[in-house]
């Protein structure tokens, strides 16, 4: 998930009623709230560091509660020169806790994912419900935390009198709209799941099916089936009164068992790379002297731009013997490892 919805949950989270737990409430859960997208700075060590890092970092069960122990610190120690109005480390500690939860509950709810369980154990956790960049929840926070704050404005120009702050009813509303979202998102999706599984595909039978999430479209997914012999991608309507069609599905052939595959599946980075892709495919060329083989991940769009969408190169010689390796952006930039 983006950072801005993280700052607009915090935020709301704050007008909802935690402005109450602590002195300077807003900024402690605005900070906690994005601060865990920090370890997508791996970015800029390249795909590698990227692959490696990023989601991982400080959206795990270990970086997590050092993040919150750190950020709590922080403010602690800033606010201790404030005799008059200090703060209490616990109530601190407690807003961190729960920014960097809610943080981490977002990008679970993506199809990104995270990983929970680094640095013991590579497995990505992702519910598919949500986009990196959901418009709608970004327009139902926006919504929540803006309409108040201009009627406030407005029954200040007109000499209203001045009420005691209480817990926002839009930011309440916000938070509320989102959830009831996410829950429909997620029977859609268990819907689209089924569809997917119920149907064949030029006359193959599926195996495996996931259904990830159209940033525009309310109603719309992108299917991907696994087959025996194919990795079937398809848009899947649930709702809005489209009609699925099976038959229309980009077939992607899986190559052949053949030695090269083999071997280059053994790579350490190969190894790494299956364990993140989804739907990973295989892609054969012979070189001047050996193998050149691609893996990448069909759960995004070839033409995707996000840096999430990574392709592994793998270069064997002629007997068999890995030559070079490397994890590039399917976007052009591209770290290579030797």
């Amino acid at each position: 998930m983006n950072p801005i919805t993280h700052a607009l949950t915090a935020a709301a989270l704050d007008r909802a009623g935690l402005r109450r737990v602590s002195r300077m409430a807003m900024p402690i859960l605005v900070v906690s709230g994005v601060a865990a997208d920090l370890d997508l700075l791996s970015y800029f060590g390249g795909a590698n560091s990227y692959l490696h890092y990023r989601y991982a970092l400080l959206h795990s069960i270990v970086g997590a509660p050092i993040l919150a122990i750190v950020i709590a610190l922080a403010f602690w120690l800033t606010a201790r020169s404030n005799q008059a109005a200090p703060l209490r480390f616990s109530r601190v500690l407690l807003l961190c806790v729960i920014g960097i939860a809610v943080h981490i509950l977002l990008d679970v709810a993506t199809a990104d994912g995270v990983q929970l369980l680094w640095p013991f154990r590579a497995r990505w956790f992702s519910w598919d419900l949500l986009s990196g960049v959901d418009p709608w929840i970004l327009a139902v926070l926006a919504a929540g935390l803006l309409l108040p704050a201009l009627f406030h404005l407005v029954s200040e120009e007109i000499g209203s009198k001045k009420k005691r702050a209480r817990p926002s009813k839009g930011a309440i509303a916000a938070l509320l709209i989102t959830g009831i979202y996410m829950g429909v998102r997620a029977e859609m999706h268990r819907t689209a799941v089924q569809m997917l599984l119920a149907q064949d595909y030029h006359g193959k039978m599926p195996l495996v099916a996931g259904a990830f999430p159209d940033s525009a479209s309310l109603f719309l997914w992108r299917g991907v089936i696994d087959t025996k012999n194919t990795i079937e991608v398809v848009s899947a309507p649930v709702g809005g009164g489209d009609v699925f069609d099976a038959n229309s599905s980009l077939t992607h052939y899986k190559p052949g068992s053949s030695p090269a595959i083999d071997a280059a599946r053994r790579a350490p980075l190969a190894q790494e790379f299956i364990r993140y892709a989804r739907f990973p495919l295989a892609d054969l060329e012979n070189t001047a002297d050996g193998y050149r083989v691609t893996l990448r991940d069909l759960r995004f769009p070839e033409d995707a731009d996000t840096p999430d969408n990574l392709i592994t190169v793998i270069e064997l010689n002629a007997n068999l013997t890995l030559r070079a390796q490397g994890i590039q952006f399917a976007s052009g930039q591209q770290s290579r490892s030797r």
